[in-house]
């Protein structure tokens, strides 16, 4: 018998989480989600992939069981596909026990895509977002890597940005990962209700989106206010794959780019609206020089958004902002999360008066500031 007031419980959950996620990642890797889209029997899938008959029924079994698939008897769909009807009800080729032969595989079950995986993990989802979920996967390290990175001694002075760091290396990935996140996470929507909530909201006619990268949140705001203006600030490897995002929404006359890095350049002047999502994870410090600089960037009466993943004071909460901080610090020294008392002071700090602070589902917490409306 264990203790009373604790059970073992909690590690095996973790165990069994990393195990989904591996089965994700393989099923991923395989396409297997696309191989079902139009419905599948593990018959077919085992015949296509070369994989036994009975442990596939287990792969796919286990894939319904975390929620990625469907199972039922075969219906009309089965009935309108010719090959999928042979699969359902007509002879299949198994080995069993060594031999070849041909069974009668009648009314064997079909598998197809739930909601979740048909747009997220179906490549032709626009949704689809297989780019965020191995930049997930990456972080899944051998203790040799890990150990690796926390050795290695963090450079105290270095100036860049963990998104300027990334942003080189492959600004369309980058970017991608950006946009899989924002609309898999509801973001997007979340934040431009929150913003048209505001009663300043519809009589502004400028925006400014820091670190803005694929425009996307621009876009939802010009597209409920019909007379806003949108400025999209980023970095200049950004500004290329911005310019074809906005295009894309058919919005490249009312949002415009700014090239620059927004801790040291200017941020331009005028603006009713200002955002920064998931962008100024610096030290205090530093973090009140760029809302300095925002403050003076924004008209009387200005609103500004701030959402992030913030800590508490202690910095060992949320669970999610810790493990993101965590992950984030192993890859670039620079990286600081500030916590959610930091950033409201060095809001308080550059003039802003504290109008709201909300929280959404997934981790993330806006932090709404407004500029006096009187000079």
């Amino acid at each position: 018998m264990g203790p009373a007031e604790v059970t073992i419980e909690p590690l095996l959950s973790m165990l069994r989480a990393a195990e989904e996620a591996h089965l994700l990642k393989f099923a991923l890797d395989k396409n297997i989600f696309d191989l079902v889209d139009r419905g599948q029997t593990a018959a077919g899938l085992a015949e296509t992939l070369g994989y036994d008959y009975r442990r596939t029924v287990a792969l796919l079994d286990a894939l319904t069981a975390m929620g990625f698939l469907l199972k039922d008897q075969p219906g009309k769909d089965a009935g309108n596909n010719p090959e999928l009807r042979r699969q359902a009800t007509g002879e299949v080729k198994r080995e069993d026990e060594g031999c070849s032969v041909w069974q009668q595989a009648k009314s064997e079950d079909v598998y197809y895509l739930s909601m979740l995986s048909f747009h997220y993990l179906r490549e032709s989802s626009p949704y689809f977002s297989r780019d965020l979920l191995m930049r997930r996967f990456s972080r899944l390290m051998s203790t040799e890597e890990l150990e690796e990175k926390l050795s290695r001694v963090s450079e105290e002075r270095t100036t860049e940005s963990a998104a300027a760091q990334q942003a080189k290396k492959n600004p369309g990935e980058f970017t991608r990962v950006m946009v899989q996140n924002a609309l898999g996470s509801g973001s997007i929507r979340r934040l431009a209700k929150l913003v048209a909530s505001h009663p300043s909201f519809f009589g502004a006619r400028r925006v400014l989106d820091l670190g803005g990268g694929h425009g996307l949140y621009t876009a939802a705001l010009c597209r409920l206010n019909r007379r806003l203006e949108g400025v999209v600030f980023d970095l200049p490897e950004i500004a290329g794959v911005t310019s074809e995002y906005i295009k894309e929404q058919v919005l490249q006359d009312r949002i415009t780019t700014r090239e620059g890095n927004f801790y040291h350049d200017s941020l331009g002047e005028g603006y009713q609206v200002v955002m920064a999502v998931n962008a100024l994870h610096r030290p205090p410090k530093i973090l009140r020089r760029v809302l300095d600089k925002i403050y003076a960037s924004m008209d009387p009466g200005g609103v500004l958004y701030l959402q992030h993943r913030y800590l508490n004071v202690k910095r060992t909460a949320p669970r999610e902002s810790v493990m993101f901080y965590f992950n984030r610090a192993l890859e670039v020294d620079a990286f600081y999360l500030p916590s959610l008392k930091e950033a409201v002071n060095c809001g308080i700090e550059a003039g802003f008066s504290l109008s709201g602070i909300f929280r959404f589902r997934g981790g993330d917490t806006c932090i709404r500031l407004e500029k006096s409306s009187i000079n």
